[in-house]
């Protein structure tokens, strides 16, 4: 097996190649699916999964928010505001995918448009077979040639983080009109093959006409179980179900996407959202404001019809926002200084005082999972460790990270003293009320962000940023031009997601690597240490390496104090009108909203009369 330090260096030469070839690949066992652990709840066939109804009625509407606009319905490209609907993370909507995942089961995936999948012994290999059956909403066939083109369309015009997910694929095979072949550079797990599971299948057939490296309104083919009805750019965009989906009866479908009409309307203004919620022109709405969610919707609930529901799925764990510094620039550069920052961060005062106490306070990257680093390292994390011994603080192998740090040990006063003292070592001086350095030069931060919410976060941290004599300021922009901005590599500090999957898969090269340039990696984090330590993540085949490989990956992320963890990923808070039915046993590991559930006509109209009488 080729070495983990090896690889970053053969991936980052790596370029993805593309093939037509009839060649015979290393003998493969066909399977229904890919499981990390080597076991499937279900069999070949399977009728349905347990936590859906698969009698459940079709019809209805369910109208949601979106916070900005959209401009582009080109999927992966790094222009443009997508629209809705355009991946199948999360949902299926206009697009399948060639494998889904399981709602009850940890790191398995089943065959969606891959009816039968083989992995080579060497695990380089990875071979799919295309249902005869799959088609696109014009009716011709899905074929390898749109997989084939689906991944140059990555390869060549995908934004950053995107790329850095795929790019341990050394080349892609049409081996039959029905048959693909994936090849690896070097010997991968099967959470690296899962990951093909996550990128929507684009039709070779549809776009070649088109330039796909640009944006368009044109409403594109699809073939997944929504097709675009109506949209109005800034406004809103209607998506009706296909009623004869060419996947409606397999056992992954049925029971599944059951609501008729799925509507996303702009709403830029959360408390403009919550009144269109409180009028019943929102069917469903998260909040994300635990003040909001204790004390704001108390006398909007009409005899028990606008529910407050907790939605937890645990398909993703860890940190679901950080605030991260532009690591490029060199204030932010020294682990010091770094560390001041985050010692300035009161996450305490923030959840008792803003958040009436709601949120757990974070204690790993991930979070509440048995991959997170907790005491010294153990001996499989040393062995990963030791190499970079040198290059790492003293503190990754003589304390605990996290909550049993001596940094989350001190309490407030002394927290921003000894912040003081480490901004001073780092050459940044007290002078008349501001901080400045050698070269007279103050530090300054501007924090960029797309709405108001993330405002009351900041406002308290920047005033105890001015009681090191830091100044900071808020640059409050509209969405597109946040994006552009993060994708220019023109901001100090931003707010992002770290939510990884269970197991880890392409999310952490897209969040961690120095590969990805894209704002999935939003500190701009580029060290050849962590990118080692991804790639034994990458590779680990059992339980053993995958523990040691995670823990030693959350110390370091911790110990260099490249994020400031602000919230954790916790079961989802919504507010929801009882007009849905939903099954009585609940998906665990993929949210089961609103594939999952139907409309029910009883209950609209009970909250519809309500509504008319208010």
């Amino acid at each position: 097996m080729v070495r983990t330090s090896t690889l970053i260096l053969l991936i980052a030469g790596s370029c993805l190649a593309f093939a037509e070839s009839s060649r015979e690949p290393v003998e493969h066992k066909w399977q229904h699916g890919l499981s990390f652990f080597g076991e499937f709840k279900y069999p070949p066939d399977f009728e349905h999964f347990d936590y859906v109804n698969p009698n459940a009625p079709k019809g209805g509407r369910l109208v949601r928010a979106i916070g900005a606009s959209f401009n582009s319905f080109t999927p992966f490209i790094p222009k443009g505001i997508p629209a809705p609907g355009g991946t199948v993370i999360g949902q299926m909507t206009l697009y399948d995918s060639l494998m889904w995942p399981s709602g009850d089961e940890i790191g398995v995936f089943y065959g969606n448009l891959a009816g039968h999948i083989a992995v080579s012994d060497d695990m380089t290999q990875v071979r799919m077979r295309l249902r005869p059956e799959a088609r696109w909403h014009d009716g011709v066939p899905v074929t390898a040639r749109d997989v084939k083109f689906t991944f140059e369309h990555i390869r060549d015009h995908a934004f950053p983080g995107v790329k850095a997910a795929y790019l341990s694929i050394k080349q892609v095979d049409v081996v039959s009109e029905r048959e693909v072949l994936f090849t690896y550079h070097f010997s991968v797990n099967l959470n690296s093959m899962m990951a093909l599971g996550k990128v929507a299948i684009l039709p070779e057939h549809y776009w070649r006409e088109r330039d796909i490296s640009k944006t368009t309104i044109e409403p594109p083919l699809s073939s997944g179980p929504y097709r675009i009805e109506k949209f109005a750019l800034g406004k809103f965009i209607e998506f009706e179900r296909v009623a004869d989906y060419w996947g409606k009866d397999l056992g992954l479908h049925r029971g599944r996407h059951n609501i008729d009409l799925l509507r996303f309307e702009v709403y830029r203004d959360a408390t403009v959202r919550r009144e269109a919620l409180r009028k019943g022109l929102l069917d469903f709405s998260p909040e994300p404001s635990a003040a909001q969610w204790v004390i704001g919707y108390g006398q909007d609930q009409v005899s028990g019809l606008l529910l407050q529901e907790k939605h937890e799925f645990r398909q993703y764990v860890g940190v679901l926002s950080a605030l991260a510094f532009n690591l490029t620039q060199a204030r932010f550069g020294d682990v010091r200084v770094r560390e001041a920052l985050t010692l300035a961060f009161d996450f305490d005062w923030k959840n008792n005082v803003l958040d009436y106490g709601a949120y757990e306070k974070p204690q790993s990257y991930f979070h509440r999972t048995f991959l997170a680093a907790t005491g010294l390292p153990s001996y499989d994390e040393l062995k990963l460790l030791e190499p970079f011994r040198a290059q790492l603080p003293v503190r990754v192998f003589t304390e605990p990270p996290f909550n049993a740090s001596s940094v989350a040990r001190l309490n407030n006063r002394d927290a921003l003293i000894r912040a003081q003292t480490l901004l001073e070592e780092s050459g940044w001086h007290f002078r008349d009320g501001g901080l400045i350095n050698d070269d007279g030069e103050a530090f300054k931060i501007e924090f960029l962000i797309p709405g108001p919410v993330q405002q009351r976060t900041l406002l308290p941290y920047i005033e105890r940023l001015k009681r090191l004599g830091i100044d900071g300021h808020i640059r409050l922009v509209e969405a597109a031009q946040f994006l552009n901005l993060r994708r220019n590599n023109k901001n100090d500090a931003v707010f992002g997601s770290l939510a990884i999957s269970m197991p880890p898969n392409q999310e952490v090269p897209a969040y961690f690597s120095s590969r990805s340039r894209g704002v999935a990696n939003f500190a701009r984090l580029s060290s050849p240490i962590v990118d080692v330590l991804i790639g034994h993540v990458l590779s680990a085949r059992n339980r053993t390496e995958l523990i040691a490989a995670s823990q030693a990956l959350d110390r370091v992320l911790y110990w260099q104090f490249y994020f400031i963890p602000v919230l954790v990923l916790e079961p989802q808070r919504v507010l929801v009108w009882n007009k849905f039915g939903k099954p009585a046993v609940q998906s665990l590991y993929y949210p089961g909203f609103p594939d999952n559930w139907w409309w029910d006509t009883e209950k609209a109209a009970r909250v519809l009369q309500a509504l008319e009488q208010r």
